[in-house]
């Protein structure tokens, strides 16, 4: 009788110590996505493949984004031992342009490394691409105009509407004009502008507001300065 109890206890005591060894463990079969180069406007998606490696289940507790733009969820909070989740993340390229890095922050009650980072990173292509983003146009004189022109190159899907333009300057006097209002896409469309110094003025600066109908873009700014011309 009392080897039986005493074998019970035993059994009893290794249960209990191996469910306290239990524990779950997090593996990320790639935790970085490069989504190349995107039109400015484009919503970018990517899965990433968490696993529970350990022998208790793995809770996904909080996923944290770097920015508004980003927004992330688990195909399910609780991955049981040898099972898999994807983290869903997507990101908004509205208000970004160039090379781009956002982040992740996962937290979970694995064992030896709770906590995970994922990187989503890119280059962001402005839906309209201007030359040059700022215009110099040396020497000006206030009796001779001086001439400059812009482009506006469409890069997004649809066609995109010039309204109109317009300058702001205490020291130029700029009359521009727009030579090709409707642009489709991959089309390119010039500003010309005709620009004399006020008289008096030292310091020769201003900025061109060219408004459109895109979502992305609706107005652009392009700041237009010189010298005075002796």
């Amino acid at each position: 009788m009392k080897n039986y109890l005493h074998a019970a206890t035993l059994l009893a005591n290794l249960i209990f110590a191996a469910a306290a060894c239990a524990a779950p463990e997090l593996a990320v079969e790639q935790g970085s996505f490069n989504f190349g180069s995107v039109t400015q406007g484009k919503t970018v998606q990517h899965n990433f493949v968490v696993k529970n490696v350990g022998d208790a289940p793995l809770q996904i507790k909080q996923l944290t984004a770097s920015c508004g733009c980003t927004a992330a969820k688990p195909s399910a909070a609780l991955v049981a031992p040898g099972k898999s989740a994807e983290i869903q993340v997507s990101f908004d390229s509205s208000n970004f342009s160039g090379n781009v890095q956002k982040t992740v922050a996962m937290a979970t009650n694995a064992g030896k490394s709770p906590n995970y980072t994922f990187k989503l990173e890119g280059n962001v292509v402005e839906a309209l691409q201007v030359t040059p983003r700022q215009l110099n146009l040396g020497p000006i004189a206030t009796t001779v105009a001086k001439q400059g022109i812009i482009t506006v190159t469409n890069m997004g899907g649809s066609s995109v509407k010039l309204l109109s333009v317009n300058a702001s300057s205490a020291s130029l006097q700029i009359k521009a004009s727009i030579k090709k209002a409707e642009l489709k896409p991959g089309e390119t469309g010039t500003i010309e502008l005709s620009v004399t110094a006020r008289p008096e003025a030292k310091v020769l600066s201003g900025y061109l507001h060219i408004l459109t109908n895109s979502p992305q873009k609706k107005e652009i700014t392009v700041p237009v300065y010189g010298s005075a011309a002796k």
